[in-house]
């Protein structure tokens, strides 16, 4: 979402936000239905992987319903909704498989020339199981980083807020801010100059060589994928950068490798689950 969207969807927020404190159930189902895809996606980009990623997304929205009351408009709802996430998510422990580093992950990269075995191309597509091997290997990128430069990359490259926002959102300083930034994204485009083949074609790494090494270790389960499954709101964007894997030039550097990538919504929708919860109570106040 481009600075401009963001701000028009803030300003479109606010009288919902109104309602809702003042007890409206039908704005406070469409508040939690503005936040949850951007929420989950921050979950997602947090902790690397879908289920838990869910999970944390319902407790944040849980949290944001419950603390909604305390919201006084000192930012958006959206940076204070970030904030709430945030809190949870840098507390919370939902690590689910393997933990990260750049030294062990860069030891699974450039595997030779092989072709994707047969039993493994007759379950899902060539091209789908590039993207779950690219996906899983961003992914797995954050989360070599520390917590305080994961967060920092994630609200600041990928979630558009300016350093004023996302410092408010970490309760630190501008200045703090800018150097978490700075070097998450060092460490990154480092990591990437070094040994993707999508960002540097003088690399010996390609997606389609990795397959069979994830699926041998269990990473990628070829009849049951993690990430291609998800509801995406542009396909456009993921299509753009598996474009890349024929002509690698074209992509340089975290930033454009990360917001080239599917803009992924929530696989559930919390806000119809919010509506049957209200239904079945009497009476509703934030207060």
């Amino acid at each position: 979402m481009m600075r401009n969207d963001v701000m028009k969807a803030a300003n479109d927020l606010a009288p919902l936000v109104e309602r809702a404190q003042a007890g409206d159930r039908d704005a406070l189902e469409g508040v939690v239905r503005a936040l949850q895809d951007r929420l989950y996606r921050l979950s997602l980009r947090m902790l690397g992987h879908p289920e838990p990623a869910r999970d944390a997304t319902q407790e944040i929205l849980i949290l944001v319903v419950t603390q909604l009351s305390t919201f006084r408009g000192e930012s958006s709802v959206e940076t204070w909704a970030y904030r709430v996430a945030t809190n949870h998510l840098l507390r919370a422990r939902h690590q689910r498989g393997r933990k990260w580093n750049f030294e062990t992950l860069a030891g699974d990269l450039g595997q030779s020339e092989n072709e994707i075995a047969a039993d493994t191309r007759a379950l899902a597509d060539e091209q789908v199981l590039e993207e779950e091997v690219f996906i899983g290997c961003t992914q797995a990128m954050l989360q070599s980083l520390d917590k305080s430069q994961r967060i920092a990359f994630v609200l600041g490259a990928l979630c558009d807020l300016d350093s004023s926002e996302a410092a408010w959102v970490l309760d630190i300083t501008e200045v703090t801010f800018r150097k978490r930034l700075s070097r998450a994204r060092a460490a990154l485009d480092a990591f990437l100059e070094q040994h993707c083949g999508v960002a540097n074609p003088e690399n010996a790494c390609r997606c389609v060589n990795q397959v069979n090494l994830n699926v041998e270790k269990g990473r990628i389960n070829p009849s049951k994928l993690r990430y291609p499954p998800l509801p995406v709101s542009s396909r456009a964007a993921g299509d753009e950068v598996l474009e890349t894997l024929g002509d690698i030039r074209k992509v340089r550097r975290s930033l454009e490798i990360y917001r080239g990538q599917p803009t992924y919504r929530s696989p559930e929708d919390f806000a119809n689950r919010l509506r049957h919860l209200l239904d079945g109570t009497r009476s509703f106040s934030l207060s």
